[in-house]
């Protein structure tokens, strides 16, 4: 028997066993729990657990040097830049980033950094990297009407060790 044969065989016959699998009904309870105070949950609790939401912001793996997706609780009623780079910042966990402010004009993002912190300062070219990733990453999936990430400095274009850019270079665009 040729290996096309075998596969295809395999195949069908997993099918058969998930269709079986799936066609079995188990026996439903229809009864109702009954609510105990630990499991009883009042009006307003259930409001704020329907105004939490989970956005996607970007940190960095440490022993990977990578940047990796993190879900994180996000109020529903504040969209705005100041809050998701407060996101992306507390998910850093590192107390060396310092913002300087941030900024939106138009469709653009603009962090602004403390030049004498990080990623500007006594950081290495690979973690300023994942650093401005993080940010342009978490921006541009999560703010609306956003579609490109700005750095600069608290001194002006954004200009490290490693790094140099105008003061209006995109860094990262959608």
């Amino acid at each position: 028997m040729s290996l096309r044969k075998l596969t295809g065989m395999l195949c069908i016959v997993s099918m058969a066993v998930c269709l079986t699998a799936c066609g079995e009904d188990s026996p439903k309870n229809t009864e109702e729990p009954e609510a105990t105070e630990a499991t009883a949950v009042s009006p307003s609790a259930a409001a704020v657990a329907k105004k939490m939401e989970t956005i996607t912001v970007f940190t960095i793996d440490a022993s990977t040097m990578s940047i990796l997706p993190s879900r994180v609780k996000k109020k529903e009623d504040d969209d705005s830049l100041d809050y998701l780079v407060t996101l992306v910042l507390d998910n850093l966990e590192d107390d060396e980033i310092v913002i300087d402010h941030v900024e939106q004009d138009g469709d653009k993002a603009i962090i602004v950094f403390d030049s004498n912190k990080k990623p500007v300062s006594d950081c290495d070219e690979e973690m300023e990297d994942l650093i401005l990733e993080c940010f342009s990453n978490s921006i541009l999936d999560n703010a609306e009407g956003i579609h490109s990430v700005i750095f600069r400095t608290d001194k002006g274009a954004y200009v490290s060790a490693y790094k140099t850019m105008k003061e209006d270079e995109v860094y990262a665009s959608r």
